[in-house]
C-alpha cells in the first residue's frame, strides 16, 4: 500500500476536488526563517570526535557542516565551559581563575572553526551552562557580580574574534536557569562597549516565563533580540512572546533518539512549531554522540561517533530529515502565514512554506506522522489522529510561473524494511496551469516540494570502517604529543577538567593534572563528588 501511494506523487489534478486546494500564495509574508541548527555541549557531546583519525574525522564534520550534502546545518551552537558537569561530562573554561585566560582549551573552538570553514555563513551561538566559582564570589550565582560575570563572558566573545576570527551571532545567558535583568542589560552595554553589537542575546534558553519578564521591563526586553525556549510545547500559549515583536526560536530541541523514530520526532516538531505555534528556528541537542556508552542521554545525536580508535562512525535517520529542510532553505527566507502555504492537512499532518523574498523560489515541507512515532522526549503530545490522503495545493499567481517542482521523500515508519526511503528524489511535479497539483501522503511521510531543482545531494559518500566497540587495551599514553591545555587522548572530563602540561618536578615529562581551583557555579552538581575523569568503557565494572 505504500509504494501505491508513493507512486501517485505527481497526478496534476485527477481525483481531488480543485475547489478543496490548500493556497500557496505570497500576497503575505511572515516570520524570518531563522535556520535548522544543533548543540555540541550541555555537556562534553563532542568530546571524541576531536580524536577521530582522519578521513572519518572530515568525513563526520562534512556530513554535519557541508552545504547541499548532508545535514548541511545552518547553525551551530556550543557550550560556554563553564569546569562544571553539564549531562556528560565537564567543558573547561577559558578563565578557571580571574587571572587566568586560556583561549586554547576544550573542543569548541576547534569545531566552530571546522563549521565555519565548510560553511563560511553558518551562524555561531554561545552559551553557558556553567560558570567557574570565582565569578560569583561566594554566592554560587553569577548574578551577584553583574559586571564580573559579563566581562567574563565578552571575554569569550573576544576570543573567539581575536583568535579564531569567528564573529558570535548569538550568545544565551544561563542555560535552563533563571535569567536575571540586571545581568542582561549589563551584558548588552558591556557587547555594545567592546565592539560587539551585532551580537544578539537569546533569552533565556528555558521556559517561557521569560516573556512574562521581559513585558514587563522595558530596558531588559530591549536588550534582548530572540525569545529562546527549550522543547516548548506547540499547544502552549504564547500570545505574550509574540507580543513582543522578536524572533521565538525552539532554541533546544528533541533530546530523541537518533533512529527513525527520532527523525519522525525531528520531521513532525520543525513543521508543526511554525503551523501551531510561530516559532521560526529550531536547534537539535546534540549535534554528534561522542560520548561513552554508559553516560547521559546515549544515543540522542544527529549523528554518533564514539569509537576514535577505529574511526566507526553512524549516519542516523535525523541527519536526512535535517537535510529535507536545509538543503532547500536559507536563513532571511520567510515564511508563509497559516492560510496562505501553511497549515494543518486535512486528514492530520502538517505543511509549512518558505519562500525566497529576493526570487521566486519556495520550498514546501508536508510531514504526517502517527501518534505512537510523533512524540519527541518532551513534551507530551494530545491525540493526532492521522491517515493516507490526496491533498490538492494550489500556487496562485503571487508564486509566479512554476513550470515544476523537485520533490524529495521520505518515511520514517517503514519500519517493515532495512532500507526505509530516506532523501529521495522522486519524479518532479509539473502544475497544472492553473497552479494545482496533488500530494497523495501516506502516514510516516515527509515530502520537500521545492522550485530549487538543483539541490539536494544525491552522490556517494565515504565508506565508514567496521565497528569495534571494545575499547583497545593495553593503553599507554605519556601525553608527549598533547598540546598543553588539553585533555589526554580518549580521556573524558565528568567533574573537574584535566588538562596536560608539562611537568614541573621532572624538565621533558608532560602530566596530565586537574586544574580546577574551587567549586564551580554548577548546573547540575557542580562537583561534590569529584574530581572525576573517564575512559574506555562502563561494562568494565
Amino acid at each position: 500500500a505504500m509504494q501505491l501511494a508513493v507512486a501517485l506523487l505527481v497526478l496534476a489534478v485527477a481525483g481531488v476536488q480543485a475547489d478543496s486546494a490548500l493556497p500557496i500564495s505570497r500576497s503575505e509574508l511572515a516570520a524570518d526563517f531563522g535556520g535548522i541548527g544543533a548543540l555540541s555541549g550541555g555537556g562534553a557531546t563532542s568530546r571524541l570526535l576531536v580524536d577521530y583519525p582522519e578521513p572519518q574525522r572530515s568525513d563526520i564534520l562534512d556530513f554535519l557542516f557541508k552545504p547541499n550534502y548532508a545535514a548541511s546545518l545552518q547553525i551551530i551552537k556550543v557550550e560556554i565551559g563553564g569546569d562544571s558537569q553539564s549531562t556528560d561530562g565537564t567543558e573547561s573554561s577559558h578563565m578557571h581563575s580571574p587571572d587566568d585566560l586560556d583561549y586554547t582549551r576544550g573542543y569548541e573552538w576547534w569545531l566552530l572553526q571546522e563549521a565555519k570553514k565548510r560553511n563560511p555563513d553558518i551562524k555561531t551561538y554561545g552559551l553557558p551552562w556553567a560558570f567557574p566559582g570565582w565569578v560569583g564570589g561566594d554566592s554560587n550565582s553569577p548574578y551577584t557580580y553583574p559586571n564580573l560575570t559579563a566581562d567574563y563572558v565578552v571575554k569569550w566573545v573576544s576570543g573567539a574574534k581575536s583568535v579564531y576570527n569567528i564573529d558570535i551571532d548569538y550568545l544565551g545567558i544561563w542555560n535552563e536557569r533563571d535569567s536575571d535583568a540586571t545581568y542582561t542589560k549589563t551584558l548588552r552595554r558591556m557587547l555594545d562597549a567592546n565592539g560587539f553589537q551585532r551580537t544578539q542575546i537569546v533569552a533565556k534558553d528555558g521556559n517561557s516565563q521569560i516573556c512574562d519578564d521581559l513585558a514587563a521591563d522595558p530596558e531588559y526586553a530591549a536588550a534582548v533580540s530572540i525569545i529562546g525556549l527549550h522543547y516548548p510545547s506547540d499547544f502552549e500559549n504564547l500570545t505574550v512572546c509574540h507580543s513582543l515583536n522578536k524572533p521565538v526560536w525552539a532554541s533546544e530541541e528533541s533530546s530523541s533518539y537518533d533512529n527513525l523514530n527520532g527523525a519522525a520526532c525531528w520531521a513532525r516538531v520543525t513543521t508543526s512549531h511554525w503551523v501551531l505555534a510561530q516559532i521560526s528556528s529550531s536547534i537539535m541537542w546534540n549535534l554528534v554522540g561522542s560520548y561513552y556508552h554508559g553516560t547521559n542521554w546515549y544515543a540522542s545525536s544527529i549523528m554518533n561517533a564514539l569509537q576514535p580508535w577505529s574511526g566507526f562512525y553512524e549516519v542516523s535517520p535525523t541527519v536526512w530529515a535535517t537535510a529535507h529542510i536545509t538543503q532547500f532553505t536559507q536563513i532571511g527566507w520567510r515564511y508563509l502565514p497559516v492560510g496562505k502555504g501553511s497549515g494543518q492537512l486535512p486528514q492530520g499532518g502538517y505543511y509549512a512554506s518558505m519562500v525566497d523574498p529576493n526570487s521566486n523560489n519556495f520550498t514546501m515541507h508536508v510531514v504526517k506522522i502517527s501518534q505512537l512515532h510523533a512524540a519527541c522526549t518532551r513534551p507530551k503530545l494530545p491525540p493526532l489522529p492521522v491517515s493516507d490522503e490526496t491533498v490538492m495545493f494550489r500556487l496562485d499567481a503571487s508564486m509566479g510561473r512554476v513550470p515544476s517542482l523537485a520533490v524529495w521523500y521520505s518515511n520514517f515508519e517503514a519500519f517493515d524494511t532495512d532500507t526505509p526511503p530516506l532523501f529521495q528524489r522522486k519524479d518532479d511535479i509539473i502544475p497544472a496551469a492553473d497552479g494545482s497539483f496533488s500530494l497523495t501522503v501516506p502516514v510516516g511521510a515527509y515530502f520537500t516540494i521545492t522550485t530549487l531543482v538543483e539541490n539536494g545531494y544525491i552522490g556517494t559518500f565515504p565508506t565508514i570502517p567496521p565497528s569495534q566497540p571494545r575499547f583497545p587495551l593495553p593503553y599507554f599514553n605519556s601525553f608527549d604529543n598533547v598540546v598543553n591545555s588539553q585533555e589526554g587522548k580518549w580521556f573524558a572530563d565528568q567533574i573537574g577538567v584535566f588538562e596536560v602540561h608539562d611537568d614541573t618536578q621532572q624538565a621533558g615529562n608532560k602530566v596530565m593534572r586537574q586544574m580546577v581551583p574551587q567549586l564551580p557555579i554548577g548546573w547540575s552538581d557542580h562537583g561534590s563528588y569529584g574530581p572525576v575523569t573517564l575512559i574506555g568503557m562502563r561494562e568494565w565494572q
